[in-house]
């Protein structure tokens, strides 16, 4: 009779847990379902996707934002025909401020083939509005180019930003800047810059930390 008992607690135990089961689970978390579906998507998605992933998936549909400023050094290059057509140089990132970046602007450079640039600072006071910059070497290319630019912490998505160029003419260097508000954000950081020439595609990271 002991035996019996017990094989009949346990049944009712099981029972009851798949009951609770049943009720409030309709193939979605509760949590996530409160939350909304595009969150659900999000959550989903990161939940399934590497941060490397991530931050492809970031950079391919980072929107496009207006206002920052270019700049072009032509440079006549003799390139072999299977060189890559561009060639990604830096990302870098500062203090937002007027007049840079600037081309032949270098006080005592000894030649008209510089640059100048927001002081290169990695670590984002708060409150401060932030400038990045990207550049690329191009060898051989013209048409239009994306940039983007994504800053995460693991699978955590903090900014992302793109821009744009049309290059005319081949041959130089090309720099682009923008300015960005500083997101609600505190810790490390990883900011990656892509560019996207047609078929091309290069990329370069740096760390950040915001205060």
């Amino acid at each position: 009779m002991l035996v019996y008992a017990r094989r009949s607690l346990l049944l009712s135990i099981v029972v009851a847990l798949a009951a609770c089961s049943g009720t409030g689970n309709t193939g979605t978390s509760p949590g996530l379902s409160e939350a909304g579906p595009a969150v659900n998507a999000a959550h989903a998605a990161l939940s399934q996707t590497s941060s490397d992933e991530l931050v492809l998936a970031v950079l391919d549909s980072a929107p496009e934002v207006s206002g920052g400023r270019e700049i072009t050094r032509r440079l006549s290059f003799s390139p072999n025909a299977k060189s890559s057509p561009v060639l990604i140089n830096f990302v870098s990132d500062g203090p937002a401020q007027g007049g840079v970046p600037c081309i032949n602007c270098v006080n005592g450079a000894s030649s008209s083939d510089n640059i100048g640039l927001t002081g290169p600072s990695s670590y984002i006071p708060t409150g401060d509005t932030w400038q990045y910059s990207l550049s690329f070497t191009d060898i051989s290319y013209k048409g239009k180019c994306k940039l983007a630019w994504a800053i995460t912490s693991g699978k955590k998505v903090v900014d992302s930003f793109s821009a744009t160029l049309n290059l005319t003419s081949s041959g130089g260097f090309v720099l682009y800047a923008l300015n960005r508000a500083r997101p609600q954000y505190s810790g490390s950081a990883t900011l990656t810059g892509k560019i996207t020439c047609a078929s091309t595609t290069q990329m370069v990271k740096a760390p950040l930390e915001f205060q």
